[in-house]
């Protein structure tokens, strides 16, 4: 048993110099895969234009819970209710801003509102094309910050300056259409038309501006050149192996 232990031993070993005798091989091989791949990422990388992103951040406060309980006290009605408590910031609230701010609709009247600031620019264009193929996400998202309830906008551009400016429409178009469902609610509640133009039942507050980072966030040079390497490093390794195992396979078929 020991003598057949020490000789599996001993293949693995063989075997295993083999391995590295196939490497120093095809060392020529592994070098110029690896460095084409390099060359490859780097290319990639570089030739890459810079992505800006800018961010904000929004707070929606909604009052229809009190203007219908003022509205209650002072009408004639005589019918009793309960108003559950803190139903000021209700995950409705945070539905009904996301609904707005990702319809297409609403992203259509923002890039209407850049075409008449910017004019027909390459930049512009393009996101007009992306926005009528219903790839509303190219010109800005929103989302919910899951601990603080907030609304973070987020648009990454080219130009550090339209990705700021966009956030800008966006947010000025939100409060507009905010006031517009107002009204619409109050039309619902309200029993006094007079009253309906002045209500306002959700409050936008912009809790950070929107503000970019001086340096791009894409694309991420370093990660990308690394990958490459590594990747192309594996590459030449499997492929020398390859070329090694077909090698071998010719010279058996000529003898």
């Amino acid at each position: 048993m020991n003598e057949q232990g020490r000789k599996e031993q001993y293949s693995d070993e063989i075997d295993l110099y083999e391995l590295l005798l196939v490497l120093k091989k095809r060392l020529k091989l592994i070098v110029a895969v690896s460095f084409i791949g390099l060359l490859i990422g780097g290319l990639v990388a570089f030739l890459s234009p810079d992505i800006y992103q800018a961010r904000a951040t929004l707070w929606v406060d909604s009052l229809i819970g009190q203007s219908v309980i003022e509205r209650f006290k002072t009408s004639d009605s005589k019918t009793s209710f309960i108003i559950p408590l803190g139903q000021t910031k209700s995950p409705e609230v945070n539905n009904l801003s996301l609904s707005i701010l990702n319809s297409l609709e609403f992203k259509k009247k923002v890039v209407s509102r850049l075409i008449q600031q910017y004019g027909d620019k390459e930049d512009i264009l393009s996101l007009t094309k992306s926005i009528n193929s219903g790839k509303g996400e190219v010109l800005f998202k929103a989302e919910i910050d899951k601990k603080t309830g907030s609304i973070n906008l987020i648009s990454e551009q080219r130009n550090r300056k339209l990705a700021e400016d966009i956030l800008k429409i966006v947010i000025d178009e939100f409060e507009k259409e905010l006031d517009n469902t107002s009204q619409i609610y109050s039309k619902a509640i309200s029993t006094k038309t007079e009253n309906i133009k002045n209500s306002k039942n959700f409050v936008l507050s912009v809790i950070e501006q929107p503000t970019s980072l001086e340096s791009p966030v894409k694309p991420k040079r370093k990660l990308i050149i690394a990958v490459a390497g590594i990747s192309a490093l594996f590459s030449g390794i499997f492929l020398a192996f390859v070329v090694e195992w077909w090698s071998n396979v010719r010279a058996r078929r000529k003898n």
